[in-house]
């Protein structure tokens, strides 16, 4: 378990191309796009109805170009955490072998069918990732949601953005995009949103409000989404703030 935790940390993404899956703009649609995906469903223990959930379902775009070898490698390296592989079905496949032999090794030491407690052992860990509709043709967004359960007294939801320049295929970092003389004045702005968003006096207020700054300061997160003139940071639950303060997001004008 504690493995897939790890996974959620490093993975540190609604669109398409066809009329099946459906459009946003017309941007996106100059991009060429597919999809990978893998779904593992199988019973907990011998004859029982119970069952773990591994699923993947990831967009990808066809093609040899830089940038869909950028978004490749990415998935394959942060999202999935297998990047010796050469494809991200095989990353997929690598990731759920991996899950199963940890999980049914885990799982059947556990598992006991009188329990009050056994649906506790009903572990998932499903993968989504889809392009995000932003203004412009410069940038593509990605964006990927992790939701699973692997014990303990709650589930986990996490969201990572991944923001790559379409003409060089560049993942690029928040220091691609807020200068380095600028840093200062972001996280400022960036203080002053949160505490608007909360109707907070201060920092102190918002952390007593809300939670946010108990587990760690603010700072300039690679975890972004770029959109037209905004740029909006996530953290992710546990980064901040406590699991119960959920996601929190903050959309600032760029720099």
């Amino acid at each position: 378990m504690k493995k897939y935790l790890f996974i959620l940390s490093m993975a540190a993404l609604a669109f398409a191309c066809t009329d099946e899956q459906g459009s946003t703009n017309g941007e996106q649609n100059k991009l060429e796009w597919g999809n990978a995906s893998l779904c593992i469903e199988e019973p907990i223990a011998p004859k029982e109805t119970l069952c773990y959930h591994i699923e993947f379902k990831l967009d990808t775009l066809a093609g040899d170009g830089q940038l869909a070898k950028s978004l490749s490698q990415v998935l394959r390296d942060s999202v999935l955490c297998a990047g010796e592989y050469a494809t991200i079905q095989e990353a997929m496949a690598a990731l759920a072998d991996s899950m199963k032999t940890e999980w049914k090794a885990e799982l059947a030491e556990m598992y006991d069918p009188e329990s009050d407690f056994r649906e506790t052992l009903q572990y998932y860990y499903t993968v989504e990732g889809s392009p995000v509709e932003t203004v412009g043709d410069s940038i593509l967004s990605y964006q990927t949601n992790i939701d699973c359960y692997l014990g303990g007294a709650h589930g986990s939801y996490v969201v990572f953005y991944y923001n790559f320049d379409r003409k060089t295929g560049k993942l690029l970092n928040i220091s691609d995009v807020v200068p380095a003389d600028k840093e200062m004045l972001v996280m400022k702005a960036m203080e002053e949103q949160l505490c608007k968003d909360w109707e907070a006096k201060d920092l102190a207020d918002l952390q007593e409000k809300t939670g946010i700054t108990m587990l760690g300061d603010l700072y300039l997160t690679n975890n972004f989404l770029l959109k037209g003139d905004s740029i909006t940071f996530l953290f992710n639950q546990y980064e901040i703030a406590p699991y119960a303060a959920g996601l929190i997001s903050v959309t600032l004008q760029r720099p």
